[in-house]
């Protein structure tokens, strides 16, 4: 049971963390091919921490804890949370700037 609450954990940050990014992309006033890669670069590299931890975690035969897989999804979650945020922040000044 503890591993399928963990493939749902993690399907659900890596879904938060892309729709973080697409939230920033909508934001973003000029929506260049640049901004389009830069964002998928991003979302890979924000991504890849918690990806590498679940493959080492598969691979494990311990049953004990995995300090290294909490902090890969704490690091998801805090970059989750910045990237909203700043998607926030740009879309309130897009806003401000038009009325």
């Amino acid at each position: 049971m503890a591993r399928l609450d963990l493939e749902w954990e993690a399907l659900l940050s890596f879904v938060l963390l892309a729709a973080s990014y697409l939230c920033l992309y909508a934001a973003i006033h000029r929506r260049t091919t640049f901004a389009r890669y830069s964002m998928t670069v991003l979302l890979v590299a924000s991504g890849a921490p918690l990806a590498a931890m679940l493959i080492v975690e598969s691979r494990r035969t311990a049953t004990d804890a995995n300090i290294g897989l909490g902090m890969a999804f704490m690091l998801t979650w805090l970059i989750t949370a910045v990237v909203f945020a700043a998607s926030f922040i740009v879309w309130l000044l897009k806003k401000r700037k038009r009325a």
